[in-house]
């Protein structure tokens, strides 16, 4: 998986949000906290930690240490645009989601759509096509 370009599609889906007249990162969140995205994030998390806690831990400490250093980085530049540290961590987290599942093998629609929404440099929320 390409990090680099998932950061920079992260950034330019932030920058388009920020741009957009009426944008609220508040209100964004709160579309994030609600269904249908929180319980489809939550329940692609879960099933990603079930695959990776059939991996070996070797497996398992690489894909996080990946995880980790995609991450700080996709933060660090959230917080830089916005200066709101529950947007950095969310974005953060997509961000982390995405790339554990691809080091993973783990396969989901939802997560690839997730993936899509970025690619495409809008920021995720509601449903997601799967």
């Amino acid at each position: 998986m390409d990090t680099e370009k998932l950061a920079l599609d992260i950034a330019q889906a932030l920058r388009h949000a920020m741009a957009t007249p009426g944008f609220s990162v508040d209100d964004y969140l709160d579309g994030r906290d609600a269904a249908p995205f929180d319980p489809a994030w939550s329940n692609a998390h879960a099933g990603l930690q079930k695959t990776l806690e059939q991996r070996p831990e070797t497996t398992r400490r690489a894909i996080e240490k990946g995880s980790a250093a995609l991450r700080e980085p996709v933060f660090k530049l959230v917080m830089g645009a916005c200066g709101n540290p529950d947007l950095a961590a969310r974005l953060s987290d997509d961000a982390g989601l995405i790339l554990e599942a691809a080091l993973a093998g783990f396969s989901s629609g939802w997560i690839d759509a997730l993936r899509r929404c970025y690619a495409s440099h809008r920021l995720p929320c509601g449903a997601l096509d799967a």
